[in-house]
C-alpha cells in the first residue's frame, strides 16, 4: 500500500512521469482521510478503511515525523531514505535506520 500525504492532483502528475501504482495494492492519499500521516488520526481511519498488522508493517518515508506518528501508533518496522531528493546530499544524522536505495530491501 501507498500512502501518501500529496494531494491527488499532484500525485497524478507524479505518476503521468513515473507510474509506481503497479507496484502497490492500493494508493491512500492523507487528504482522502482528513488528516495527515503526522497524526494518529491517519493510522486510525487507514486502519479502519484497510486492515493492517502495525507488528507486520513495513513503513519507509523520508519525513521524521510521519515516522514518529507511525512508531507512536505501533508500526513495528520503520525506515527512513536517506537522500529522498538527489540534488541533496545524504543524510547521516538520523533518528531511524535509513536507506539509500529500495533495492537494499528487495
Amino acid at each position: 500500500m501507498l500512502v501518501t500525504n500529496a494531494h491527488q492532483k499532484t500525485l497524478d502528475i507524479t505518476m503521468d512521469q513515473v507510474d509506481i501504482t503497479g507496484w502497490f495494492d492500493r494508493v491512500v492519499v492523507s487528504h482522502d482521510l482528513d488528516s495527515p500521516k503526522e497524526q494518529q488520526a491517519f493510522w486510525h481511519r487507514l486502519q479502519a478503511l484497510h486492515p493492517f498488522d502495525p507488528n507486520r508493517t513495513l513503513l519507509i518515508d523520508d519525513t521524521e515525523s510521519v515516522l514518529d506518528s507511525a512508531y507512536h501508533y505501533g508500526i513495528t518496522h520503520l525506515l527512513t531514505l536517506l537522500q529522498p531528493d538527489s540534488s541533496h546530499q545524504k543524510r547521516v544524522d538520523t533518528r531511524f535506520p535509513g536507506i539509500h536505495h529500495f533495492d537494499e530491501i528487495m
